[in-house]
């Protein structure tokens, strides 16, 4: 369109607040792409999985020298052996006592503060863990030396990599993700996070609703007693199915019967003829524990943050 000489300066007027119109746009547009960028999870800390029975072991760096633990999203608090901390030189105090739940009860130890606390690629100082009277195995001739627990994990997002061996941490960003990190399918699970840091989210086990949560340090999928009671398993059934032993972390032992489901229903996919371990848990937030036998060939990612679980979909 051709302008008369007279109409050419509101013309150039006009042109340049739409310039300048699209220039705020162009800010605009930056503004949220930059908030959208920030909101992509941020890649803090890799460890290389050793299996010990499927449940995953970790190095970590504790005061400069090397430490294995057992990566244990079931458990409620970051735990070190007496004996490790001896061999560390990590000193503690027990003028007030701390606690962690176990199988057969409640671990009291002392608190401490670390001078260094390395964990595949992510350094921490002054970092406060729980020394404790725990009783774990060995992998390989070396001892485990402690438990790494939700009350670290919770500040991070966890992608469980276990049938690579791998597990990633994420810094968790400032708006809740809508996605994992991954280029394959996956849904999504809603869950809630509990006073002791822990995802807990429902399942259908043979028709009937229940709270499960991912513990990767269970080596096998367990059921509490009195919920399996609730679902109509009698005594009687349980008498007839073979017997297991659960260790806690105290080196507790608790009996234990191997029961076959018909149906486990996650997120509206069936794992049928599932066998899972009947015992008495005394879980707060959970009736059934979702251990490393479902983890070994499950891609999971735990958000604590946006309290959602991210479970990736098999082609």
């Amino acid at each position: 369109m051709r302008f008369s000489g007279r109409k050419q300066r509101p013309a150039m007027g006009h042109r340049c607040i739409m310039v300048l119109f699209l220039v705020g746009l162009a800010s605009i547009a930056g503004a949220q792409a930059g908030r959208a960028g920030d909101c992509e999870p941020t890649r803090r800390a890799e460890f290389s999985v050793t299996s010990m029975g499927s449940v995953p072991v970790v190095t970590v760096g504790i005061n400069g020298a090397k430490a294995e633990f057992l990566f244990d999203t079931g458990a409620e608090r970051t735990i070190i052996s007496t004996a490790a901390a001896k061999r560390l030189r990590v000193d503690a105090h027990y003028e007030y006592a701390r606690q962690m739940r176990s199988l057969g009860g409640p671990v009291s130890g002392g608190d401490a503060r670390l001078r260094s606390f390395d964990l595949g690629g992510l350094a921490l100082g002054g970092f406060r863990i729980l020394v404790g009277a725990v009783s774990l195995p060995s992998i390989q001739g070396r001892p485990i030396d402690g438990l790494l627990g939700a009350d670290f994990l919770g500040d991070y997002e966890v992608d469980l990599d276990l049938a690579h061996r791998r597990i990633i941490l994420f810094a968790a960003p400032p708006c809740p993700i809508t996605a994992p990190a991954w280029n394959r399918p996956y849904s999504t699970i809603h869950a809630n996070r509990s006073l002791h840091d822990r995802l807990f989210f429902p399942v259908q086990l043979d028709g009937h609703r229940l709270t499960a949560l991912i513990d990767t340090g269970a080596q096998l999928s367990t059921l509490d007693a009195e919920s399996a009671a609730a679902l109509g398993v009698t005594g009687a059934e349980l008498a007839r199915d073979p017997v297991t032993t659960l260790l806690g972390a105290a080196a507790e032992a608790v009996n234990s019967r191997a029961h076959r489901f018909s149906e486990l229903q996650i997120d509206g996919e069936s794992l049928r003829d599932q066998t899972i371990v009947v015992a008495r848990l005394g879980l707060q937030d959970a009736d059934l524990v979702l251990g490393a036998d479902f983890l070994h060939w499950q891609r999971v990612w735990l958000s604590y943050a946006s309290h959602q679980i991210f479970i990736e979909r098999r082609l």
